[in-house]
């Protein structure tokens, strides 16, 4: 439900005149066994995957 807020107010340019938070700038690392891991400026990662597949969708 966020990303479609910040799809609709970001086509008027201004998402903090809708009252939509500012999307965070997060980290993103890349393993050297392959995994990926998100993080949110210099904090522990919040989510990992050890082997993340490519999908079709």
């Amino acid at each position: 439900m966020r990303a479609r807020e910040w799809a609709i107010a970001g086509a008027f340019r201004d998402p903090e005149e809708y009252d939509i938070p500012t999307l965070p700038a997060w980290r993103v690392c890349r393993r050297d066994c392959g995994g990926l891991a998100f993080a949110d400026g210099d904090d522990e990662p919040f989510i990992t995957a050890d082997c993340p597949v490519t999908v079709r969708r």
